[in-house]
């Protein structure tokens, strides 16, 4: 389903568009100047929000399904599942730094959708990255309301062998 913000025209040049952000903010998210992404990241967070009518939500479903009607490209942002409080998906979008094994510039570069939830009032961990040669398919993250305090969520930089499996 198509969002009302997008007509279906656009999908071709929003696409493009994502991808020129993208293939910029990933190559620098892994150089010395990486705290550019972040600045980046956060200011096109915040013109996102303000164009695109964001709002805050009130539980991890709605917070997901707004994640993704933000971004318009639904095909490429999967909801998988939600369950004990925690909303599972998978990003499908090409990515610049697929492939790389820099799973941190990974982390840099998903500020963008953090700053995006921490708006929804939500927070968002990364816990399998397409940056890891050894992850197929598309990257798993997980969304939970802020302030959730549990610590069972493995964020995928952090996460000192092989890609878990979500």
């Amino acid at each position: 389903m198509q969002p009302d913000w997008i007509a279906p025209e656009d999908e071709a040049r929003t696409i493009a568009l994502y991808k020129r952000v993208n293939g910029t903010t990933g190559p620098i998210a892994r150089t010395r100047a990486h705290w550019l992404t972040r600045l980046i990241a956060r200011l096109l967070a915040s013109s996102t929000w303000r164009r695109r009518n964001g709002r805050p939500q009130r539980d991890v479903a709605a917070m997901a399904e707004h994640w993704r009607r933000i971004f318009g490209l639904e095909k490429y942002w999967t909801l998988e599942r939600v369950e004990n409080d925690t909303a599972y998906a998978e990003i499908r979008f090409p990515c610049s730094l697929e492939g790389t094994g820099d799973v941190r510039a990974c982390h840099r570069l998903m500020e963008y959708d953090r700053a995006l939830l921490r708006k929804m009032g939500g927070d968002l961990v990364v816990l399998r990255s397409r940056a890891d040669p050894s992850v197929t398919g598309g990257c798993k993250v997980a969304i939970r309301m802020k302030g959730d305090a549990r610590t069972d969520l493995v964020p995928a930089h952090e996460n000192p062998g092989p890609a878990p499996s979500a």
